[in-house]
């Protein structure tokens, strides 16, 4: 399976103000640069939920050795130095935390080139779903999830990847939804999926969400 990096950064003041500055500055050194130097992107988005002026990125490598070799070329990139100096260190409080995770069974290349394909009149938008998946329950949260996912696919949106963590959090498995418009999170009683959900929650406990929206120059929108 596919190895995929994810990074969170936290932009600081929290200002509208700085985070346009940010998007501004990173969409059009960064990203560039990731691009000359092996990285295969695919989304970039603002993170809602929890703590403020978040993005994150995610990018794909067909190894860890394409991973690590592109890593080690954009650390070399003279111009991404000349950005980190001039700009990112001086304009802004920054923070990331970053994991390599693998590809899970149930995202399959059909479900992600279909979201990357897509070319939608304005950007979807996505959620984030975060699991903690301990090890010995992981062969049935995949087959539960990827049910839910064959469930609840359509034309509009549904699943776009997954990924299980390999550094950091091990236990951290995390799925990316899109949808054409935005959740309804008025209460309504009941669970139509309730036959999935409730012996997913006997493996998976645990769940956090966040809401993204994809930023100029994200491969999905």
């Amino acid at each position: 399976m596919a190895i995929i990096t994810e990074a969170v950064h936290t932009i600081k003041p929290l200002t509208n103000t700085v985070f346009d500055r940010w998007v501004e500055t990173y969409g059009e050194n960064v990203l560039p640069a990731m691009e000359r130097n092996g990285y295969d992107l695919l989304g970039w988005f603002k993170r809602s939920g929890g703590r403020m002026g978040q993005d994150v990125l995610l990018a794909r490598f067909e190894t860890l050795a394409d991973y690590e070799k592109a890593r080690a070329s954009l650390w070399n990139d003279a111009e991404l130095a000349k950005w980190i100096e001039t700009t990112a260190l001086s304009e802004f409080e920054l923070a990331e935390s970053a994991i390599t995770a693998v590809e899970v069974p149930y995202a399959t290349e059909q479900r992600l080139e279909r979201a990357l394909a897509a070319k939608p009149a304005k950007p979807r938008h996505y959620l984030q779903a975060v699991l903690d998946i301990k090890l010995v329950n992981q062969a049935k949260a995949y087959e539960l999830i990827g049910r839910l996912a064959d469930t609840v696919e359509s034309d509009g949106g549904g699943l776009v990847t997954a990924y299980q963590a390999s550094t950091g959090p091990r236990e951290r498995l995390t799925d990316i939804w899109a949808f054409e418009d935005a959740p309804d999170l008025s209460y309504r009683a009941g669970d139509p999926l309730g036959d999935l959900v409730a012996p997913l929650r006997e493996v998976a406990p645990e769940e956090s969400m966040y809401y993204l929206n994809p930023l100029p120059g994200s491969p999905l929108q």
